[in-house]
């Protein structure tokens, strides 16, 4: 009697687990709303379907035109568009400058992408948490279909994609759960100015100040455009 209810137990957990585990699909190369055929480039920071495109000071980045590629079984999988990177992400430290796509992660889940190489060489493709490089896939042969799959754990933040030099992206699909996606707004420069002749440099963790002729505040924000401190 105790082996057939720990029996029925494993069965009803087992189903529970089955059942909460939450899919999410980006049909970047479907004709589907919102990717429908555009041959316009999104030059401006945007979250689209909780999926979030940051082209930096680009032009040319999340251009969708056709291409009908056929990925086979198991994981089968028919394009119509496909959606181009356009160029590398200047990553620092694994985290990307621009050309990238990103979501918000919350646990632990799996992400997989169809996509091909955009030319000759070598080319990979990378998802990164920001700080550490979750999986890559390289290749010479930009015809190939690829599948880049990677497995993260308990991670609450964004998750990077993005290449080291041109990609086509044709699906994304992640199995976990998802957080909600913060607009990651680009930095300005555009309120420095030359003439009031302050200088400004890090060492050891500290920021440094020179050659202040008045009151002054100082805002410090990072890399996200937060605010962190005000002195």
């Amino acid at each position: 009697m105790k082996k057939k209810l720990l029996y029925l137990t494993s069965i009803v957990l087992f189903s529970t687990l089955s059942i909460n585990a939450q899919t999410t699909t980006w049909d970047l190369g479907g004709n589907v709303a919102p990717w429908g055929a555009t041959a316009t480039a999104t030059t401006t920071n945007v979250v689209t379907d909780n999926l979030g495109l940051f082209p930096g000071a680009t032009t040319t980045f999340a251009i969708i035109e056709a291409s009908v590629v056929t990925f086979a079984a198991p994981d089968a999988y028919v394009s119509v568009n496909r959606f181009k990177l356009n160029g590398g992400g200047s990553a620092v430290s694994n985290k990307p400058a621009q050309r990238y796509l990103y979501f918000a992660a919350a646990g632990s889940g799996t992400v997989k992408i169809w996509f091909r190489t955009g030319g000759s060489g070598t080319r990979t493709l990378f998802v990164t948490d920001g700080t550490n490089v979750i999986n890559s896939l390289a290749s010479t042969d930009s015809s190939a279909n690829l599948i880049l799959t990677a497995s993260y754990t308990n991670i609450n933040g964004n998750i990077y994609i993005y290449g080291d030099q041109s990609c086509n992206i044709y699906k994304i699909e992640v199995t976990g759960p998802l957080g909600t996606t913060a607009l990651i707004p680009a930095l300005s420069t555009n309120n420095f100015q030359k003439e009031l002749d302050v200088t400004v440099f890090a060492k050891d963790g500290k920021i440094f100040l020179s050659n202040i002729k008045s009151s002054t505040k100082v805002n410090v924000y990072n890399v996200l455009g937060a605010l962190v401190k005000t002195a």
